[in-house]
């Protein structure tokens, strides 16, 4: 079944049973008796916040239009489909095996659904089969390897899945037959994934450890949680400020973790900037150097002497020009690119080695 439940109503402690706290039912939501529901993807963003997505354990594949849902709780059939019940807008039935995960894009025209039989499942959500001769779906080739989790990342375009066996399968977004580029590295399945930003996703795996992950290039940068027990984690997010990350697992706890280390890097390029404002003023304040050149007026009783120290002058001054040349070249020796966002998280995450060995 698919309900919706007022969430101010649910979460007030009362001793009285209030039927209120159930806004609309749909029953049953899927097709066949025993076929849970597996995964749910509300549209969100600058989409129609209105619809939703679900995915249930035989393949199938459903959008729902919230507010039709609420018209009857029995399962009438609308006009476009007898089978569907109340709500439903859009149906399909292409994968062999469980929905895994679901993402919508930016736009919220096209529906990504992995599923456990190996295939990514595209779907266009403006071309319904009900009413064009178009195929409104697409389906990759097998890879081989159960799909587990996605996330789209680049902008749109790049779609990144975990895998049973630990590696991340990128997608180029228009090219759905087969990956663009493969991410091996985790030990264990990656069940969960937690966009970042654009570049950047936290891992959930079936070890227990949260790593943060860079994509294209590709780079493990750490981790951040590991006290899970050795159970799988199931889902990641973030909490509305994004400065904590729950994390759920197979065990009774939902446990915290504090985010601000992947969002402190406005502050350190304050503090460097900071950082470089005052040493621009210490040398401001820093008194003018006393030279050490003695100009043409130096007077002496002996000519000999006269020349002989503008003799050590000059090799003086030669010797400041080589100087200052060596310190060019050393500088453009010691050119280095930029330091990136990444990079500064690197620095504060721990690897899995120091985190076992501090275990120890």
């Amino acid at each position: 079944d698919l309900c919706a439940v007022d969430a101010e109503r649910a979460c007030t402690f009362s001793v009285k049973s209030d039927e209120k706290r159930l806004l609309w039912r749909v029953e049953p939501a899927t097709e066949g008796k025993y076929n849970p529901l597996v995964a749910i993807r509300p549209f969100d963003g600058s989409v129609n916040l209105a619809l939703m997505a679900t995915g249930d354990d035989a393949g199938g594949v459903r959008v729902w239009d919230q507010r039709i849902c609420g018209n009857s709780t029995s399962s009438k059939a609308n006009s476009y489909n007898q089978k569907r019940p109340q709500g439903c807008v859009l149906s399909w039935k292409e994968h062999e095996d469980y929905i895994s995960g679901l993402e919508h894009s930016l736009d919220g025209n096209t529906l990504l659904a992995t599923s456990a039989d190996c295939r990514l499942g595209v779907y266009d959500l403006r071309m319904p089969k009900e009413r064009t001769n178009t195929s409104s779906f697409r389906l990759s080739d097998d890879q081989e390897d159960e799909l587990l989790s996605l996330k789209i990342m680049k902008h749109g375009k790049k779609v990144v899945c975990g895998t049973q066996e630990g590696v991340l399968s990128i997608f180029s977004w228009g090219t759905w037959g087969d990956v663009s580029d493969r991410f091996p590295g985790h030990p264990n399945s990656i069940d969960a994934l937690l966009k970042v930003d654009e570049d950047t996703l936290l891992t959930g795996s079936s070890d227990g450890l949260i790593r943060v992950v860079q994509i294209q290039p590709d780079k493990l940068l750490g981790m951040i949680g590991d006290d899970h027990g050795g159970f799988p984690i199931e889902k990641l997010d973030f909490n509305n400020n994004r400065h904590v990350i729950g994390s759920l697992s197979h065990s009774n706890y939902i446990r915290l973790w504090d985010a601000r280390v992947l969002t402190e890097d406005q502050d350190d390029g304050n503090d460097d900037d900071g950082e470089n404002n005052d040493s621009g003023d210490e040398e401001r304040k820093m008194p003018g150097k006393l030279s050490t050149k003695r100009g043409p007026q130096h007077e002496s009783d002996d000519e000999w002497d006269d020349m002989d120290d503008n003799n050590q002058d000059s090799e003086e001054d030669d010797g400041d020009s080589n100087d200052d040349d060596n310190d060019d070249d050393d500088s453009d020796d010691s050119d280095e690119k930029p330091e990136t966002i990444n990079d500064k998280r690197k620095k504060r995450l721990k690897t899995e080695n120091e985190k076992f060995f501090e275990d120890l």
